[in-house]
């Protein structure tokens, strides 16, 4: 009985041994995991924390979707700051118009042509003068002015030619003109006025052949007026 009884105590006793290491060893893999959960987090919070080595930051940190907005709303400003550039330069050209521009020269060459004599008496009055007539009756439709821009290859100047429309009592006209950067301002290189019923030519403007003696003459004032002398002379 007394052997019996010491090897049941001893059986006991080894289990709880085994029972001690395994809760031993239970404790110290739970605290390992423990540990390194821990430590896992304090490194991610520190990649999220900006401000984790003391620096005081205060970047802005974007997402893809964020990006792709922030460049879409760039290119639809930029874009439309450029559209705005361009109507406001076209918009200043119209409102600011220099001695090149077609309505400048239609307006000029207007004065010129209603007040001729010559106009009146085989047009009659009153007269009228219009851009490009469309056919219809409208006059918002004829503010128009027909014209051609370039350079020319002999002096290199710019050249600006328009064509309008002239209406009278007994007949209506085409009016040609042209200017040259050239030239002071209100001159003409030509001012014709055209019969659109026999094409008969009025010419109350030109130059040309006082264009031509200048690039002859290379641009001097004496060589002009020595050419313009000698072109007199063979003519008398």
């Amino acid at each position: 009985m007394s052997h019996n009884y010491s090897v049941a105590a001893s059986g006991r006793i080894r289990r709880e041994s085994i029972c001690a290491q395994f809760n031993r060893s239970s404790l110290t893999t739970t605290r390992y995991f423990s540990e390194k959960k821990s430590s896992s987090a304090d490194q991610s919070q520190e990649r999220q924390d900006p401000n984790a080595d003391g620096s005081n930051r205060t970047d802005i940190v974007l997402t893809p979707g964020q990006k792709v907005v922030a460049g879409t709303r760039l290119t639809l400003w930029a874009g439309a700051l450029l559209f705005a550039g361009t109507c406001a330069y076209y918009i200043g050209k119209e409102l600011l118009p220099t001695k090149m521009s077609p309505n400048t020269i239609f307006s000029r060459a207007s004065d010129v042509v209603l007040q001729s004599k010559e106009v009146q008496n085989r047009f009659g009055e009153p007269l009228k003068v219009y851009g490009r007539d469309h056919g219809g009756h409208r006059e918002g439709r004829r503010n128009f002015i027909e014209h051609t821009e370039y350079t020319d290859k002999d002096d290199g100047s710019k050249r600006c030619r328009v064509r309008f429309n002239l209406q009278g009592k007994f007949g209506g006209a085409f009016v040609f003109c042209e200017v040259s950067s050239d030239m002071p301002s209100g001159e003409f290189v030509y001012l014709l006025v055209q019969d659109k019923r026999n094409g008969h030519v009025i010419t109350l403007v030109d130059n040309r052949s006082r264009l031509l003696t200048q690039r002859m003459a290379g641009g001097s004032t004496e060589g002009r007026e020595a050419l313009e002398n000698l072109l007199g002379a063979r003519k008398n």
